[in-house]
């Protein structure tokens, strides 16, 4: 075993078991000394590590699965190369469009197919409600100056339209701290009903369990963030040719250090005279200072000496994160073709929000579905070994569409929230927290510097993750 101190050895004594004394016993494999380690090879960590290197640091990624990209996962063994995870670039992305760009990733802009991509027939009681007959139907209990209105797209309107906010960067300022509320009780405000809310938000919500759990501050910045997005170019997404992990990978080829794959973080300490990372496997990293992009799920599992306290250490322990899982369905006969219906359905049962993907060389070819299972669906899934939660999303889909029985196969499947390296999606909000300690979270602690999606300030998912990374590579460069 390395030899430590006889006085770090004394503190170890004084710590107890409360800290990292039972990981220090542990076999000790290698010792790294480098400038800055990054933890996590996702684009946040992988962005900051590029910025530091080219300042003329000694840069060491860490990445705990065996595969860089973090949330940005390209299923590369069904056609069409679908994403579990990072799907769209807006125009909008400048730091990923970037990145694309600057390490040779190709991009190709995919708005062509959004009108196949966004299709969907809405799906009320396994029975289909074509869309012509929506406004009128008797299902139909939304505001009468909303009837035309399918219900997916009736929450971001209705926000859109009665958004408190002047601009999206304003969500945390001082200001917007009263409409850090739950959703529910704005909607409630703003004259919609229970029944109204049920089917224009929980049957399959966009963020959180329900709309009681997540704060209306945060969607009124998220929905008009998305405007912002589409007014850059107003047909411009895009997608890495191939899928959009290759411009995490082609990151990660172009730092001087080779990322350290499979090396799991379960604790980090910061002295004054330099920072550890203790890793699964025994090896310890040392450093003069450590970038954790660490999903806050994820790191409360971690041991931190000394801990994180008050409002920061709440804000590591309470925030939310998306729960999320992907069915990835191949159709072997396009049995929409039979029953006069679009492939995309929004429903309010297990299936939940199908997405018909056009990604192979003829953008009119379907080469997959995708149903997308948020909140309490995904929970339901999550419970059952994964044979079986595959099969009761087939038999939805085939109760729904008839005409699918036997031609579905779901080919790919992945829960964020059973991910040990993710422990969720996207970062969700509720009610208070971004009042409370959204600044919290990214405030350093000691030697370790905080980045990651749930840090960002005027931006979300991919770009938000690179503003996080370019945030903490600054600040490490003010301190080191």
């Amino acid at each position: 075993m390395t030899r430590i101190s006889v006085k770090r050895r004394a503190a170890l004594v004084g710590l107890g078991a409360t800290a990292l004394e039972g990981l220090l016993a542990a076999p000790v494999r290698a010792l790294n000394q480098h400038d800055v380690i990054v933890i996590g090879a996702g684009l946040s960590g992988l962005h900051a590590a590029h910025l530091m290197q080219e300042e003329g640091l000694d840069v060491q990624v860490i990445e705990g699965r065996h595969r860089v990209g973090g949330r940005i996962l390209t299923l590369d063994n069904i056609p069409g190369n679908p994403e579990a995870g990072g799907n769209g670039i807006a125009a909008g992305y400048g730091r990923v469009i970037d990145a694309a760009e600057r390490f040779g990733t190709p991009l190709i802009n995919i708005a062509d197919r959004a009108r196949l991509i966004t299709h969907r027939e809405l799906v009320l009681d396994h029975k289909l409600i074509p869309r012509d007959q929506w406004p009128n139907h008797p299902r139909n209990i939304l505001p009468e100056s909303h009837k035309e209105i399918m219900p997916w797209s009736f929450t971001p309107v209705f926000v859109i339209q009665n958004n408190p906010l002047v601009s999206y960067a304003d969500w945390i300022a001082p200001e917007s701290e009263r409409l850090d509320i739950p959703l529910y009780d704005w909607m409630v405000e703003n004259g919609l009903t229970d029944e109204q809310i049920d089917l224009a938000y929980h049957i399959n919500t966009d963020f959180g369990n329900s709309a009681h759990d997540v704060s209306a501050l945060m969607l009124f910045f998220v929905y008009s963030w998305g405007m912002m997005q589409r007014s850059v170019k107003p047909r411009g997404t895009y997608a890495a040719k191939g899928g959009n992990q290759r411009i995490p990978e082609a990151m990660a080829a172009a730092l001087n250090n080779e990322v350290h794959l499979g090396r799991e973080v379960v604790g980090m300490r910061s002295e004054s005279g330099g920072a550890e990372v203790h890793c699964a496997d025994g090896t310890i990293y040392r450093a003069k200072r450590v970038v954790c992009s660490i999903p806050v799920a994820v790191l409360r599992k971690i041991k931190m000496d000394p801990r994180p306290s008050g409002i920061q250490a709440k804000g590591i322990h309470m925030l939310g994160r998306q729960k999320l899982t992907q069915s990835h369905i191949v159709a072997k006969a396009p049995y929409w073709e039979e029953d006069g219906f679009g492939p995309g359905m929004f429903a309010d049962s297990i299936a939940g929000n199908v997405m018909a993907q056009y990604f192979g060389d003829n953008p009119n070819e379907l080469t997959s579905l995708i149903a997308w299972h948020k909140g309490y669906k995904a929970e339901r899934l999550d419970q059952l070994p994964e044979k079986d939660a595959k099969a009761m999303v087939i038999s939805d889909l085939e109760r729904i569409r008839p005409a699918a029985k036997g031609k579905l196969e779901v080919a790919g499947f992945k829960s964020w929230y059973n991910d040990p390296f993710s422990a969720g999606d996207w970062a969700v909000w509720e009610p208070g927290q971004i009042t409370e300690f959204h600044k919290a979270l990214a405030r350093p602690h000691g030697r370790i510097h905080f980045c990651g999606e749930h840090t960002s300030v005027a931006n979300r998912g991919m770009e938000g993750a690179m503003e996080s990374g370019e945030r903490v590579a600054f600040e490490v460069f003010d301190v080191i």
